[in-house]
This record gives structure tokens, C-alpha cells and sequence, in this order.
């Protein structure tokens, strides 16, 4: 099953900034296996990062949470996927993450495939040397802007299929986060339906809420260009790229996967969506 022939035709063969971050912060959280990725660089960025949600959190609430908000996101995504129980799982942009291989190491009746970019790639192929992943994962170049994303992995006997992006989608524009998701949605019909998993920022989360919201309502025609604007948007949008089905997860839903007590205001909320 192997995908290593995936070619991306399209993207930015760069490292994300943030995923150094963000790396650091599941080390620090205790995620699994994460500590392969824990790097100066990245600890340096989390402690900016704790600093400036600190200064804003009296402004913007949302915000508050700082890095407390990146170990409920990544606590949530895993506890979707092993609530799906996957036969095959695909995580795209997978980044520094190691949930993938974490899980295809308790699991290994399944198939996991992380895909990112090629600087990605080769980052964690560098960084993973002397580490042995099971045998039932797999690390492969792949593009989100793809048409042929997945394109080598094979459609599995049985058992359901799911596919997660965190931290991804929200740096796009609405017209990419569209081809996006059509890229996914397409690669979950090919391989017999499967379900899906985003996180989303939607922007009257940001308006509605603290003393600067009446200065953020000025801002919002610039933003509305990547950020969706409510749930009611961000669904249409799952739909109008070829999903079957779309729903906001509710916080009542997906409150035991993670400890919510410490995020005072979720400044994003999960979008799961079928094929």
C-alpha cells in the first residue's frame, strides 16, 4: 500500500513556521511519540506564542487559552479518529505531527498515511532517523491542491475510511479552501466514502466577543476572504466542494475527548464531513 510515488503537482514546498510550534506544544502536552519532533526553535516559538495570547486574552477572549487550545485540538482529532475505529486513515498536512504513527502502532489491523509537502516530508524523514515506524504507516508527499491527492493508496477490503486536516484549512482563502476540499472529498469517494475532520475559525467567534469586538466588525470585510463567517457558511461550503453530508460537531459531543476546563472560549469549532 505503499504511496510513495505521489508527485504534487502544486504548493509551497516550505515548512510552516507553526509547525514548530505546534510540535512543541503536544511534546509538552505528552502526546505520544512527540517528543522525535521537540525542537529549540519550536519551544522558542511556543513561549511567543504564550506571550502574545496572554496580552490579548483581556481583548479577545477567544484567545485566551494560548497553547492550552493546540492540546485540546490535537486531544480532539485523536479521540475522532479512534472513535471512527479506521481501517485506513489519512492525515493531510500532517506536519511534525506523530498521531499517525502513534496510532498505527496500537493499532496494527490499520493503515495510516501522513502527507505533506516535500520540505515536510524530508524535515520529518531527517529528524525520524534511527526510529523505526510500524510497519502499517506511511509518510508520502502529497499536495492538498492535488486533483490526484492519494492517488497510489489503495481502497481498503473493508472497514471505514476517515481523513483529518489540522491546522490547515484556515490559512487558505475561500476559493482554495473550496478546491481543497473537492480534493478531499474526491479522494474519500474513490476510496468507497469515508468521513472527514477540519477545524475552522469562524469569524464571528472573533466579533461577537470582548471589548474589541466593535473594532474587529471593521475588519471583517478583509478577513471574510479566508475565514468563513459562522457554522451555517462553513458547511455550505463542505457541500458546494462535493461532500454529502456536513455538520458542526458541538462542544456537548466532543467535550470528553479533552479536558475543556482551562479554555475559557473555543475559538474554532470541528467540521466533520462525508462522502
Amino acid at each position: 500500500m505503499s504511496s510513495s510515488n505521489v508527485r504534487p503537482r502544486r504548493g509551497n514546498p516550505r515548512i510552516s513556521p507553526t509547525a514548530y510550534a505546534t510540535a512543541a506544544a503536544w511534546a509538552r502536552y505528552g502526546f505520544a511519540e512527540a517528543e522525535a519532533f521537540d525542537t529549540c526553535r519550536g519551544r522558542g516559538m511556543l513561549a511567543a506564542l504564550q506571550l502574545g495570547t496572554g496580552l490579548l486574552s483581556p481583548f479577545v477572549p477567544a484567545v485566551a487559552a494560548g497553547p492550552q487550545l493546540l492540546r485540546w485540538r490535537h486531544a480532539a482529532f485523536s479521540n475522532w479518529v479512534a472513535a471512527q475505529t479506521p481501517r485506513l486513515a489519512i492525515e493531510i498536512g500532517a506536519g511534525l505531527s506523530t498521531r499517525g504513527q502513534a496510532y498505527a502502532r496500537a493499532h496494527p489491523d490499520m493503515h495510516w498515511y501522513d502527507l505533506d509537502l516535500p520540505g515536510m516530508v524530508a524535515t520529518r524523514r531527517r529528524r525520524s532517523a534511527g526510529r523505526s515506524p510500524p510497519p502499517n504507516h506511511d509518510l508520502a508527499e502529497g499536495d492538498l491542491f492535488d486533483p490526484n491527492l492519494g492517488a497510489s493508496i489503495a481502497r481498503p477490503e473493508h472497514g471505514p475510511v476517515v481523513a483529518v486536516t489540522e491546522g490547515v484549512v484556515d490559512y487558505l482563502d475561500r476559493a482554495a479552501k473550496r478546491q481543497a476540499w473537492a480534493n478531499v472529498a474526491a479522494l474519500l469517494r474513490r476510496l468507497g466514502g469515508g468521513r472527514y475532520l477540519a477545524e475552522v475559525y469562524p469569524l464571528r467567534r472573533f466579533l461577537e466577543h470582548g471589548p474589541a469586538a466593535r473594532a474587529a466588525r471593521a475588519w471583517t470585510t478583509r478577513a471574510h476572504a479566508t475565514l468563513c463567517y459562522d457554522d451555517t457558511d462553513m458547511v455550505a461550503l463542505l457541500i458546494a466542494a462535493g461532500f454529502a453530508r456536513a455538520r458542526i460537531l458541538p462542544d456537548a459531543e466532543v467535550a470528553e475527548w479533552a479536558d475543556l476546563s482551562r479554555v475559557p472560549a473555543l475559538p474554532f469549532s470541528l467540521l466533520e464531513a462525508e462522502t
